[in-house]
């Protein structure tokens, strides 16, 4: 498909390395342009690293004195106007600060077998409450095992969902579906998560730079352009594949694809 299409569909495999910092390994071997970018990427992580640790103090400072705050007059309804704001928004920087922490120094994935489908609707419920979006739920009725760490399962969908509500307006729709690919045996085909939007969708150029660290479409001020690097860490992480599927005007399909289980177990948990 031409470079310039408007439409494109595209399966990808993380790179290592591509959506976090990591030590430059076999400098010699790459090409001097990758080199630079790796060198620039790895530089922004240490600085990204030193900047969450002071900020990531600094909320705790305002969390504390805000939380205390709001224990001694939180029934004053003049108080808890202010300060529940001030506790909201603690959390988001809070939630922020663990997403640059990850790509700046990923702790170690600990996963395990679990249920997708009961993971996904758990997390699903807390993301309609701030959502203000119409969300549809397209998930089996009987248990889908995989073998990931919970709470990267966690983190790509409420990413991916968060990106989908930021491409649409107010009246936009946002579909999750979970699923095995491939109907026979499913319970030795891959699982993937799916994540739609009806929004604005992205051009061929857009598409190509979508998982870059920092890149972002939002004003300035409202994208940090963190959250696809992170989903691709995390898919990576997890040995998982990306399909995206957009086009301008028709909205963005983001497909994350898990291997099956290895060892099947009786249930999981």
């Amino acid at each position: 498909m031409p470079p310039d299409s408007a439409t494109a569909s595209s399966t990808l495999k993380p790179a290592a390395g591509s959506g976090r910092f990591s030590a430059l390994q076999g400098a010699a071997s790459i090409a001097p342009e990758r080199l630079r970018e790796l060198q620039r990427l790895v530089a922004q992580g240490e600085l990204a690293a030193s900047a969450v640790h002071e900020i990531s103090n600094l909320i705790t400072l305002v969390l504390l004195n805000a939380g205390l705050l709001r224990q001694k007059h939180g029934q004053e309804p003049e108080i808890a106007r202010y300060v529940d704001p001030m506790l909201h928004a603690c959390d988001a920087a809070s939630s922020l600060c663990g997403q640059l922490r990850n790509l700046s120094r990923p702790p170690e994935a600990q996963p395990r077998e679990f249920d997708l489908v009961a993971r996904v609707q758990d997390t699903l419920r807390l993301l309609q409450q701030v959502l203000a979006r119409e969300l549809v739920c397209a998930l089996p009725s009987l248990p889908l095992p995989v073998f990931a760490d919970p709470a990267h399962i966690d983190q790509i969908l409420i990413n991916l969902v968060l990106n989908a509500r930021d491409a649409t307006t107010e009246d936009g729709r946002i579909v999750v579906r979970v699923g095995a690919v491939g109907e026979a045996a499913p319970h030795r085909q891959p699982r993937f998560l799916e994540v739609e939007d009806n929004g604005r969708g992205m051009d061929a150029n857009t598409q190509r730079q979508l998982f870059r660290l920092f890149f972002t479409t939002k004003p300035a001020g409202r994208g940090s352009g963190i959250g696809l690097a992170t989903v691709q860490y995390l898919t990576e992480q997890s040995r998982g594949t990306i399909e995206l599927d957009s086009a301008v005007g028709r909205g963005t399909r983001l497909r994350i694809v898990f291997p099956p289980p290895e060892v099947p177990h009786a249930a999981p948990t």
